[in-house]
């Protein structure tokens, strides 16, 4: 990572009780997303604004049915609470009540991540996970 940079490294989903990356998901639990993020020591040490924002959509209808929380968007300031080392790892919820309406389905997270000094100097970085399975 260079030091003016800032990015998502990856997304991908969890067993709510489980540690590692999971690309199905029991919908009798909660599931979680995991956003890992890192920023170079520069940018990190300006305290640049940020904002992370995330989106679950089913592949399979189009739609985008997944209340997170906290919220699918977080925003601070580098070297702040929530971001408070170069490497962060944000997770969220997905309630099983909203995984069980979409059994059987393929889903995705998408990801973005906007760096600067505000709206008109962001920088931004989108990634995108692999698909997941909610087990029907």
């Amino acid at each position: 990572m260079g030091p003016n940079k800032a990015d998502i490294i990856r997304v991908y989903t969890r067993e709510g009780n489980g540690t590692v990356a999971d690309n199905t998901l029991n919908p009798n639990f909660d599931g979680r997303v995991i956003v890992d993020l890192e920023a170079g020591s520069a940018v990190f040490g300006s305290g640049a604004k940020w904002q992370l924002g995330i989106v679950v959509k089913d592949l399979e209808d189009g739609s985008i049915p997944f209340t997170l929380t906290p919220t699918t968007a977080v925003q601070g300031n580098l070297n702040s609470p929530p971001w408070n080392t170069q490497s962060e790892t944000f997770e969220y919820t997905l309630p099983a009540a909203n995984l069980a309406t979409h059994k059987g389905h393929l889903c995705q997270i998408y990801a973005y991540l906007l760096i600067g000094t505000g709206a008109a100097n962001y920088d931004a970085s989108f990634v995108e996970s692999y698909p997941f399975l909610v087990l029907p």
